[in-house]
């Protein structure tokens, strides 16, 4: 008979199970703006979903009631690291497209499941389950080190992306929260994190134990796997979409000694911004300004890189808190909340209003208000 020992872990793990095949059919079958990159986003819950299936069929003993379950190939976890490296760079770049040659990061997973049959033969010919083989006590261990080193290494790339991401936006969006992947970002180092926690796990499973420890020992890093990845693609689906109007992130100008001309347009850029007030429009793009301007966006964006030593979002918002200040020294405004002078400014929303200031000032917008009341007392 099946043999169900329910304990926390594995009502975690079960729970798990209904919540990631909700979320991963959402991801994979909801038409949306990013459908193509939640596709893959998707099939990395799906991944872990199945593998949750696979602990609880052993913890079950499921083999006891259905003898040929382990037959099914439930592990795909030389796929993991490719997925989310890829949902990270589509994620990142609309205009991106997956090609045949993104198809040569899953070569592994083709030796994995090659693996996984070769391990099935075994438990036929000796009518036994696959756990207990010899193939699959001498390549599993293998597998699982490959697997770790394959997607802590793609979580590094995905992070490059993100950063590179950033990078980008600064160049572009005056206020860019709206686009920011910081929440991706976070969940993406624990999630490598605990994967890399799973070295030690595994060699000391494989070297004191045998390779004999039972699930339950596994369960507390399962459980939080399981809540990560379901963690992250919630977010992805629950997070409005938003869209970039600029999909090409690709600098057409090389980098190279500002001419005297740059710095001539880099002091008319400012009296300009100083004139026409355009850090007021809280929407501000490179793009727009560049049109309001009459200049080409790459020209504007080599003006403010290289004349100015700045990026889009810090020249921008660095007059806009340059404004705020200019109010509160005057005491006119009084009346209005910092919030409210800040939209009245060009920011869009408390969080980026409260980071901006505080690099450019090195305190809070509060903090500041308080001393000036203080110095004019």
């Amino acid at each position: 008979m099946c043999e169900i020992n329910l304990n926390i872990f594995n009502l975690i793990i079960i729970a798990s199970i209904c919540i990631g095949t909700t979320f991963g059919l959402l991801l994979i079958f909801t038409k949306r703006i990013n459908k193509k990159a939640n596709v893959l986003l998707g099939l990395v819950t799906f991944i872990i979903v199945f593998w949750n299936i696979w602990i609880l069929s052993l913890d079950f003993q499921i083999t006891n009631y259905i003898p040929h379950f382990y037959l099914i190939p439930l592990n795909y976890s030389l796929a993991l690291g490719p997925l989310l490296y890829l949902y990270v760079k589509k994620i990142t770049n609309f205009s991106y497209r997956l090609s045949k040659k993104d198809s040569i990061h899953f070569l592994p997973l083709v030796i994995e499941l090659a693996i996984h049959f070769m391990i099935s033969r075994d438990a036929l010919v000796n009518n036994t389950i696959g756990i207990e083989t010899n193939t699959y006590l001498q390549l599993m261990p293998v597998v699982q080190f490959f697997a770790i080193i394959s997607i802590v290494t793609y979580c590094l790339y995905a992070l490059k992306e993100i950063k590179v991401y950033h990078t980008w936006l600064n160049k572009n969006y005056s206020n860019n929260d709206a686009y920011s992947l910081r929440w991706l970002y976070r969940l993406i180092i624990v999630f490598a994190v605990l994967w890399f926690l799973w070295t030690p796990y595994t060699i000391i499973d494989y070297i004191v134990f045998n390779f004999q420890l039972g699930i339950s020992d596994y369960y507390p890093i399962y459980a939080v796997l399981s809540i990560i990845t379901i963690w992250i693609s919630a977010e992805a689906f629950l997070r409005p979409e938003v869209i970039l109007l600029e999909a090409n992130r690709e600098n057409s100008i090389d980098k190279e000694k500002p001419s005297e001309e740059i710095f001539k347009k880099a002091s008319w850029l400012k009296e300009q911004m100083v004139t026409n007030r355009f850090y007021l429009n809280s929407e501000l793009t490179l793009k727009s300004l560049a049109e309001n301007l009459k200049m080409h966006p790459n020209i504007l964006s080599k003006v403010i890189n290289d004349g100015l030593d700045k990026n889009f979002s810090d020249f921008v918002n660095e007059y806009r808190v340059n404004a705020i200040i200019e109010k509160l020294h005057s005491g006119n405004y009084d009346h209005i909340t910092l919030l409210g002078l800040s939209f009245e400014c060009g920011f869009n929303s408390k969080t980026t209003f409260n980071r901006v200031f505080k690099n450019i000032k090195g305190i809070t917008p509060l903090h500041y208000k308080k001393s000036i009341k203080k110095d004019s007392q």
